[in-house]
């Protein structure tokens, strides 16, 4: 496929070698276009893209009567397990 050669050089075969990764690099070409089609078909229009949900710092406060506080730890104590 050399636009420099004669076109009495080329020979049937050197052709349809040319020919034939033509036409499949032709056809990986509509299958990459087939694929990326699809994919912008399945995804929302940019005005409708969701953006990233805010999620609040919920935290929660409560207050214990004085006679239900928890002992002070010691140093180096370890907690107790739970069940």
């Amino acid at each position: 496929m050399d636009p420099e050669r004669d076109m009495g050089e080329l020979s049937a075969d050197k052709l349809r070698f040319d020919a034939q990764w033509l036409e499949a690099a032709l056809e990986a070409r509509d299958g990459y276009r087939a694929a990326l089609g699809e994919l912008l078909r399945t995804m929302p229009p940019p005005a409708e893209q969701t953006r990233p949900a805010r999620t609040a710092q919920l935290s929660a406060t409560a207050t214990l009567p004085a006679s239900a506080a928890p002992a002070p730890q010691r140093a180096g104590a370890a907690r107790a397990r739970r069940p």
